[in-house]
């Protein structure tokens, strides 16, 4: 028997997650203080299923992971100034099938707000990663401590700062259905 191919985001779902896309970098600018083009200078990516590699592809119930890859650059002029540097690159992996799936049970959520909380979490874990205010690579306990920390960060994120509809949900994330 073969296994059911994960359903990708239609038109009207990346259409919701450009809104979203930009509604989450406001809020979280705002709320770190970070430079207007921030965003920008920092190597990510947002992936959709189309985008993801197999081993990308999660589980039911997940709805995002981010994960850092490492890019290397050259930089100098000509033949005889050449430097290499390695810096990291971030890859946001949405799990279309599992967003679509909480949309259908969460009628309380439109897909731009659902989008918005997604990214909002996976921008702080982007934030805190960058700024080195934890590390990549956690496991066990600290991994658990932290996935805590940046809930609570988003849930006063979006009950200050997120539009109306976010600010009523924001007491209730939307892991459950």
């Amino acid at each position: 028997m073969r296994a059911a191919v994960p359903t990708a985001f239609g038109a009207g779902e990346l259409e919701a997650l450009a809104q979203a896309t930009e509604r989450a970098r406001e809020m979280i600018g705002q709320y770190f203080a970070l430079p207007d083009r921030w965003f920008e200078w920092t190597s990510h990516e947002v992936c959709t299923l189309r985008d993801l590699r197999q081993a990308e592809i999660l589980g039911e119930g997940r709805l995002a992971q981010i994960r850092r890859l490492h890019r290397v650059l050259e930089e100098g002029a000509g033949r005889i100034l050449r430097c290499e540097v390695v810096c990291p690159h971030y890859r946001i992996c949405l799990q279309d099938h599992n967003i679509l799936g909480r949309l259908r049970c969460r009628a309380d959520l439109s897909s731009v707000d659902l989008l918005t909380w997604v990214l909002s979490h996976e921008y702080v874990h982007l934030v805190r990663f960058q700024r080195l205010d934890t590390p990549y690579h956690a496991a066990g306990e600290a991994a658990a401590v932290e996935e805590a920390r940046v809930s609570d960060i988003v849930r006063g994120i979006l009950s200050r700062l997120g539009p109306p509809s976010l600010r009523r949900a924001s007491g209730d994330a939307p892991v459950a259905c």
